[in-house]
C-alpha cells in the first residue's frame, strides 16, 4: 500500500509542482514540504488540508488509509502493453464512491430540511 507521504509526492508531481511551487501555494515552508514528502514525519491535518487544496485533489486522496478506500474492491485492469496497472483505477474508482457518499449525504440533508 503507497504511504501517505508517497501519495503526496505523487500527486505534486502529477500536477507539475516542484516543492518550491506548491510552498508558494500553502501557509508552510518547502522543507517541511520535504519532511512530509520523505515520511521523516506525518502531514498535520491543517497541512493535509492545505496540500490537498493546492493540488486539486480531496484529502481522503493522500491518506494512506481511509475507511471508503478499505472497503473499496476492484477488479484487476490492465493498460495496453498488458502490465497491469492498478492505482488509477483505485484512485478513480474512489474518487466517485466518495462523491457518491458526498451526494446522499447532501441529499439527506435537503430532504429533511
Amino acid at each position: 500500500m503507497e504511504s501517505t507521504a508517497a501519495r503526496i509526492r505523487r500527486y505534486r508531481e502529477q500536477t507539475g509542482l516542484s516543492q518550491r511551487a506548491l510552498e508558494a501555494r500553502v501557509d508552510f515552508s518547502q522543507s517541511t514540504i520535504t519532511r512530509i514528502e520523505s515520511g521523516e514525519r506525518p502531514a498535520k491535518p491543517y497541512e493535509l488540508t492545505a496540500i490537498a487544496a493546492a493540488l486539486g485533489c480531496p484529502e481522503s486522496s493522500l491518506l494512506e488509509s481511509h475507511p471508503l478506500r478499505d472497503r473499496v474492491q476492484y477488479a484487476a485492469r490492465t493498460n495496453t502493453s498488458g502490465t497491469p496497472d492498478e492505482e488509477p483505477v483505485k484512485d478513480k474508482l474512489f474518487y466517485f464512491l466518495e462523491m457518491d457518499n458526498y451526494l446522499k449525504r447532501a441529499l439527506r440533508s435537503i430532504r429533511t430540511a
